[in-house]
């Protein structure tokens, strides 16, 4: 048995060095000479009409005393004006965290035992408590950088009771096909002080082993997330959305589904289309934060599978695994493009998304100058939510031998390779069988594979890895191919439908001398980049190494 008790805290202070005052920048930027002295000054000093507060600064006169013109085209000395415009900020966090275990694990061997052996268990109990804290600098709360406004952030407490046990039942063992038949489950239920209650996860398995050389196994399992604190807690802060375009205006409405341009004429008419018509891209502001009513994710997975060790090739191990694995009312925090865009490329404009946004349908400008039909500045609030289900199937599959020859002389290899038959996601919660496709997208390709071939002689080795990743779709599968029993989307979105398959080779070499150990190697020796212009670090194309060629070597030293 064990008990056991830890408390942790973590304090943060985040210096930004330099952050733009934009109401100071643009008071700066406007100046001119003062007609009763000649010299040039912020226009705002000598003239009434220019005294304009940009944002909700409670002092303008004071940052009109202060202001210092500033010159963008370059000055004899721009420092003053470079000190009013910029301010250093300071920004406050910690994290608290407590947690009690206790648990007694043990088997049955002194009383009573099943035709395998005793059998196994453990019991035990667990209560954790976290707490959050965060403060902006004043300025950046008040929302007068050039960083949106971030207020504080203090929720409540989250805290959790939790119960489990594990249980393995050795049924036989050493029998004609029945080297092994083992039997295993698991359970533990969770109690949080949120909206999500209480929750039950689970599993249970078996183990096969009828000869030596192969071992079948299978498990079922029901697993559970409940979402932390910054998914559920805290105000809605202002947000924005840079390069938004309306998936309505002339230039989308053809892309997306095959649903797009008749929700869009359903919800806006023909008017209110032709009046966002030539709406050009644009930063849409909107709130973001927490979700005080997300549920728990809830997952359902099944693997099976074999494990092959022949004793007549000593050193040969090859694993073979099928898994299906289906998550419901998923967690996600959807961008407001994807939100908007979801609202119309769905079935029925009656979804979760059309709910989160509204659009401008008076005559004239809107509060911000939205023009009609246009989605109102402010008002879209953007929060995590359950989505309907995630679904993933695939091979994992992991050959390995290893041939020692010679005193201190070995040769070995190994090969993972995974391949999957399904990724998609299932968004729309009103119609589950609405398949967004993502195997095969940038990101998730069908097949992967890593080799590596190791050769140690003596005190010297050299090790070789190949990796493999395979083709993938530009932009959305459904743009080329048939998704549910619907048409393609875009089949002309590209006259180049693939990524093409990329293969990274890297070499290795390393020598032991008494208490060093001496490295050299090159990774990707064919110097390949990311396909296709790809950057390797964000929209799925990380997958793809940043680097070209690279070499490096070092040593290790144990004194």
């Amino acid at each position: 048995y064990e008990i056991s008790a830890n408390y942790g805290q973590t304090k943060e202070s985040t210096d930004i060095l330099g952050n733009i005052v934009p109401q100071r920048l643009l008071l700066a930027l406007d100046a001119g000479i003062d007609p009763a002295d000649g010299r040039i000054k912020c226009r705002s000093q000598f003239d009434p009409s220019a005294a304009f507060s940009y944002d909700s600064d409670d002092d303008l006169a004071s940052e009109i005393a202060a202001c210092v013109p500033y010159n963008p085209f370059g000055a004899a000395d721009n420092t003053a004006a470079g000190a009013y415009i910029l301010e250093n900020t300071t920004s406050q966090a910690k994290l608290e965290q407590f947690n009690v275990l206790a648990f007694l694990s043990g088997d049955t061997s002194g009383f009573f035992e099943l035709p395998g052996g005793p059998i196994g268990f453990a019991v035990g109990a667990e209560y954790r408590r976290e707490k959050l804290f965060y403060q902006a600098d004043p300025l950046v709360e008040a929302g007068r950088t050039f960083y949106n406004a971030l207020p504080t952030f203090e929720p409540e407490a989250f805290e959790v009771k939790e119960v489990f046990g594990e249980i393995r039942m050795p049924l036989l063992s050493d029998r004609p096909f029945f080297e092994e038949l083992t039997l295993s489950a698991a359970g533990r239920i969770s109690d949080y002080n949120s909206a999500v209650g209480t929750t039950y996860a689970y599993n249970a398995g078996i183990e096969w082993q009828p000869i030596r050389d192969i071992r079948f196994r299978a498990q079922y399992g029901r697993a559970v997330r409940a979402p932390n604190l910054s998914e559920t807690s805290g105000d809605l802060s202002q947000n924005f959305a840079p390069g938004f375009q309306d998936p309505c205006r002339a230039a989308n409405i053809g892309s997306g589904s095959q649903n797009r341009a008749a929700n869009c004429l359903a919800d806006l008419g023909q008017t209110l289309l032709d009046s966002i018509a030539t709406l050009p891209n644009y930063s849409l502001e909107f709130l973001s934060g927490a979700n005080p009513n997300l549920g728990e994710e809830k997952s359902n997975s099944y693997t099976i599978g074999a494990v092959f060790q022949p004793s007549f090739v000593p050193g040969l191990a090859l694993t073979v695994d099928y898994f299906d694995i289906t998550v419901d009312d998923v967690i996600a925090s959807p961008t407001a493009q994807q939100v908007v865009n979801s609202c119309y490329d769905l079935p029925d404009l009656n979804n979760q998304f059309c709910a989160l946004f509204e659009r401008f349908r008076g005559t004239g400008l809107g509060p911000n100058q939205e023009v009609p039909g246009q989605v109102l500045d402010g008002v879209a609030e953007i929060t995590p939510v359950n989505f309907a289900k995630r679904t993933v199937r695939g091979i994992d599959a992991d050959l390995s031998y290893r041939y020692p020859f010679g005193a201190d002389n070995a040769v070995s290899t190994r090969f993972i390779y995974t391949h999957l038959f399904e990724r998609s996601n299932f968004e729309d919660p009103t119609n589950p069988d609405f398949e967004n496709r993502i195997l095969s997208e940038l990101g998730d390709p069908q097949d992967e594979f890593r080799w590596n071939l190791d050769l140690k002689l003596s005190k010297f080795t050299i090790g070789y890895e190949m990796r493999y990743i395979g083709k993938m779709v530009l932009n959305n599968y459904e743009d080329f191919f048939s998704v549910g029993g619907r048409n393609p989307e875009n089949e002309d979105y590209a006259d180049t439908r693939f990524y093409p398959e990329v293969f990274y080779h890297d070499v290795r070499i390393g020598y032991e001398l008494d208490k060093f150990d001496f490295y050299a190697g090159v990774d990707n020796i064919m110097n390949t980049n990311p396909p296709l212009g790809l950057t390797g670090i964000g929209g799925g194309s990380g997958i793809y190494r940043v680097r070209g060629r690279n070499f490096y070597a070092g040593f290790r030293a144990e004194f």
